[in-house]
Parts: structure tokens; C-alpha cells; sequence
């Protein structure tokens, strides 16, 4: 049985533009794929610490102490050691790991007291006693020494973390809830939760009639990411300020600057859109996963060019491909760290199968529930940092749409094609 085409939205063709084309419905890998690269930050969502860790760490000194009381007065009644004194001493190491300086000191001072409690009233060589109330002591203070390491490297550690996070801001400006012609949602979901900084981004320019927006994703982790990353967001900005600039020669612009910036095997993938509010949307497409669209009747498809190009840096072919949108329509901007998430049997996380999840009129918790499924797939352990852009179009009445594309359109057009 031949398999059901998803119908396009019917919407008017701009001339010498394409629509978005048909797909089957069951072909969502082969749509969905781009070609391939080497190697395989807006709202940061680290995934940190497990919820609930601060609480158990709070009830642990309390059980830890009474743990140990227990197993004193069990040897104190039986009236000969059901185990060396030293053996107390796992209470303090035990808490170094989870509670603080002052509370490990005080579960320590306690242990060794009802060490030497035991020592004083046992029987047995009054040298075997000392010496193992001497190791008790000896493994109590190391378990308090531990904890002010632990928890001055967590001071470290937070610091970082808040230095991570100005950058971060500094890298991806927050996104505005709203642009001319489009409502708008956006979070940064970071696959280290140390760092909360990686090489994804997501820049929207509101200034004007048609709003712009880049969303990238860089190749490699850490600060030289991070570095390029700046770099593509920076020189986007530079160029959408420029009056009149067509959105091809703005993704030109920005490729010439990673170009320049980037290492030998440094590239970055990324997608560019311009949104015209009489219907239309422009997109440059270089090496990254074409977004997605969510019709107003429920139909999810994938806004693909006829062609992809390689991604930014790495001499692309730069085309502009146009496509109809209505008022209603969703557009779903991501980085491919939201397609290549698996879950511990390596299954992917199907973004095909989220429309009802896309689809709920808050905009906002339409892409937190996006990012609670994603991390519930993958038991919060992901591999790449995820970048989310989702757009809510709320266009010009259709029947004003004009017949032909504007001086500036048709200029941009025409850059295309050449």
C-alpha cells in the first residue's frame, strides 16, 4: 500500500519561490538527516545534581549519628567488641562526603567520645585499646579535613558556575518573547551541568518589520566552542544591523568571520531565517537540521531546501530557500543535540512524535515540557548541549499577501540564484 503524503499547507506560492515540499509521513529519518560532519546557549537548564540531594544530605548527619550510637551501645552491652573501635570512624568518612565542615566535626567529636567511652570500659590490653582509639582519631580527623577539601572545591566550583553563566548571557542575549509577526520560546539545555556554557546558539534581531534569527551549533565542546560560537553571534548582529542587507549576504558575512576565526577543522553548523509578516519565510541552511513546522491543523513537516550546503566555515555554497507560512503556524528551531539524544537502549528521541506536546497554547511550557520529555528520555544524561527556538506566527491577514515578492525580497531572491 503506497504511504500517505503529508499535506502541505495551502497557502499561496510567492513566485519564483518554493513551498514546503510533501513528505511521507514514515520517512522522517531519511527527511530529517543532513550531511554528515566530523565529530559529532535564553533560559540555561544545566542538568545538574539529582532534586532531593540537599535533603538527604541534611537527614544524614542525624541517622549517621544515631547509627553509630547504635553500634556502640551494642558492643558496650555485649560486653566485649563486636569490632575494633577504629571501625566507628566510617560515620565521619561517610559524612564527609554529603554534609558540611561544622557537621562532620560534630559527628567525629561524637564518634571519638563514645571510642574512647568503649576503650575506657573494655576489657583487653590497655595498648591494643589506645592504639585503636589513636586510629579512630586519626580517620575522624581525616574524615573532617575531607569535607572542608570537598566543600571548599565546591565554593570553586560555584564560582565558576556564576562566571560561566555571565558568560553565557554575554554569548546568547536573551531572547524576546515576541517579534513583529511572531510569538517566541527559547531555552538552552547544557549537557554539563560544571559548565553551563557550550557551543550552541540561538540570536534573534527584532529591530525592524522582519525579524531575524540565527540558531548554531559549533563543532567540539569547551572554551574554543564557546570562543566560536561568540564569534558567529557577534558577526550576525554586525550584519543585521547594516541597512538593506539581504539575508544571504548576512550568512555570508558570518561565514567569512567564522572563516577567519575558526581552526583547521573548526566549522559550524547553522540556520538562518528571516520572517516576512505577509507570509512568507526566508531560510539559509548551512549543514544544520532544517527546522520544523507545526501547521495549525496539526501537520508537522520539516521546512528542507532543495539542496543543503556545507555548514560555516567550510566554504558553503549559500542558497535562500522561501516558504509559505500562515497565521497559526509553529516553527521549531533546535541544534541536533535534540535529535541524536538516545535513551540507555540507544533509541532516539522522536521529535515526530511530540505535536501534542508542541502543540499546547502556552508557548513557553510547550518547550519546557519539550525539554522534561527529552531529559526523562534520556534519564538526564545527554551527550550534547540542546538549543531550542519555537516560533508561533501571528501573521497579516492572508488576503493582503501580495500577488509578488517586494523590491526587497525579490533582490534577496535573486542574490540566491546567483
Amino acid at each position: 500500500m503506497p504511504e500517505a503524503p503529508v499535506m502541505a499547507v495551502a497557502a499561496p506560492t510567492k513566485p519564483g519561490r518554493e513551498a514546503a515540499r510533501p513528505v511521507p509521513r514514515r520517512s522522517w529519518r531519511a527527511v530529517l538527516a543532513w550531511p554528515p560532519r566530523a565529530g559529532h546557549g535564553i533560559s540555561l537548564e544545566p542538568t545538574g545534581p539529582v532534586p532531593g540531594a540537599a535533603r538527604l544530605g541534611r537527614v544524614a548527619g542525624p541517622l549517621l549519628a544515631v547509627a553509630v550510637t547504635a553500634f556502640a551501645a551494642a558492643q558496650y552491652a555485649i560486653g566485649r567488641p563486636l569490632a575494633p573501635e577504629a571501625w566507628l570512624a566510617i560515620a565521619p568518612l561517610l559524612a564527609s562526603l554529603a554534609l558540611g565542615p561544622l557537621r562532620t566535626t560534630l559527628l567525629a567529636g561524637w564518634t571519638v567520645l563514645l571510642g574512647l567511652g568503649l576503650t575506657l570500659a573494655g576489657p583487653g590490653p590497655t595498648g591494643r585499646l589506645a592504639s585503636s582509639l589513636a586510629v579512630l582519631a586519626l580517620l575522624a580527623g581525616f574524615g573532617v579535613a575531607n569535607s572542608m577539601l570537598r566543600s571548599a572545591a565546591q565554593r570553586r566550583l560555584g564560582q565558576a558556575r556564576a562566571v560561566a553563566r555571565v558568560a553565557q548571557s554575554a554569548l546568547l542575549r536573551e531572547v524576546p518573547r515576541s517579534v513583529a509577526a511572531a510569538r517566541l520560546a527559547s531555552r538552552y539545555l547544557s549537557s554539563s551541568a560544571e559548565a553551563q556554557v557550550g557551543g550552541d546558539l540561538v540570536e534573534v534581531i527584532a529591530d525592524g518589520a522582519n525579524p531575524r534569527w540565527l540558531v548554531g551549533d559549533t563543532r567540539g565542546k569547551g572554551l574554543p566552542a564557546v570562543r566560536l560560537a561568540s564569534v558567529a553571534a557577534t558577526s550576525f548582529r554586525d550584519a543585521c544591523a547594516r541597512p538593506g542587507l539581504p539575508l544571504i549576504e548576512v550568512a555570508r558575512a558570518v561565514d567569512l568571520s567564522v572563516t577567519r576565526a575558526a581552526g583547521e577543522e573548526d566549522f559550524v553548523t547553522a540556520v538562518f531565517a528571516e520572517l516576512d509578516p505577509a507570509g512568507w519565510i526566508e531560510l539559509v541552511i548551512c549543514g544544520h537540521p532544517p527546522p520544523l513546522r507545526l501547521s495549525a491543523d496539526g501537520e508537522l513537516m520539516p521546512l528542507a531546501p532543495a539542496a543543503f550546503t556545507a555548514p560555516l566555515g567550510l566554504h558553503p555554497d549559500l542558497r535562500l530557500s522561501t516558504f509559505s507560512v500562515r497565521t497559526g503556524d509553529r516553527l521549531l528551531f533546535f541544534t541536533d543535540g535534540l535529535l541524536e539524544a538516545r535513551d540507555r537502549a540507544g533509541r532516539f528521541f522522536r521529535v515526530d512524535q511530540q505535536i501534542q506536546v508542541l502543540s499546547r497554547p502556552d508557548l513557553q511550557a510547550a518547550v519546557d515540557e519539550l525539554l522534561d520529555r527529552l531529559r526523562a528520555h534520556t534519564r538526564r544524561r545527554l551527550d550534547d548541549d540542546v538549543a531550542v527556538l519555537l516560533a508561533e506566527l501571528t501573521l497579516t491577514d492572508p488576503a493582503v499577501q501580495p500577488a509578488v515578492p517586494g523590491p526587497r525580497a525579490a533582490a534577496s531572491a535573486a542574490v540566491g540564484a546567483a
